[in-house]
Parts: C-alpha cells; sequence; structure tokens
C-alpha cells in the first residue's frame, strides 16, 4: 500500500484518494505510481483486472469536484465524467472496481 501523503501530489488529490480509501475500502484501488502526471492527477488501478484503469483529476474543475476518465484498455474504450462530487466520484469507482460496500465517513 502506497502512503499516500508522501505521494508527489497536489492537497486536493492526496486528500481525495484518503477519502476513497476510508469509503471504498484499503484494497479496492491500486495508485499508480510510476506513470509521470500532472500534481492533480492520478491513474488509480484495479487490483485485480489489468486492464481497467481510472485517471482521476481535479484540473478545470470546481472545488470539491473531480474529472474521471475510465479506461478499458482491453476494449480500447472510455468514458469521461466532468465535476463529479465526492459522492458521485464514490458511487462511480464503486461500480467500476466493483465495491459491494460502501463504508461511511466518520
Amino acid at each position: 500500500m502506497v502512503n499516500i501523503w508522501a505521494l508527489d501530489k497536489h492537497q486536493d488529490i492526496r486528500h481525495v484518494l484518503l477519502l476513497l480509501t476510508a469509503q471504498l475500502g484499503p484494497d479496492a484501488f491500486v495508485v499508480d505510481t510510476q506513470s509521470q502526471q500532472d500534481a492533480r492527477a492520478v491513474y488509480l488501478l484495479h487490483p485485480g483486472d489489468p486492464h481497467l484503469r481510472i485517471w482521476l483529476n481535479t484540473l478545470g474543475q470546481p472545488p470539491e469536484h473531480y474529472g474521471v476518465h475510465v479506461e478499458h484498455l482491453d476494449e480500447d474504450t472510455f468514458d469521461n465524467y466532468e465535476s463529479l462530487s465526492l459522492v458521485a466520484l464514490v458511487d462511480l469507482l464503486a461500480v467500476e472496481l466493483g465495491v459491494v460496500e460502501i463504508r461511511q465517513l466518520p
């Protein structure tokens, strides 16, 4: 597991990664530390499906909203979502990552 606070990312990305880990669980996704991305963006990988990659970003988004590109590499398809609230982001990622239970934030 990666130390989220040690990532060379903007505070907004590190913060949302902590929230996603709390709600989706620590094993729901893997943070791609190999790909070079903007400080306001990160790839999330499915731990069991190497063909699914999710680009999460705050570039050009309103405060506390997120952009997401879901890439299905084996099908060469992607879905694009903009200006997602945290609730909408968690719901989307739960579906894409196959998370059965979303945990409530304390």
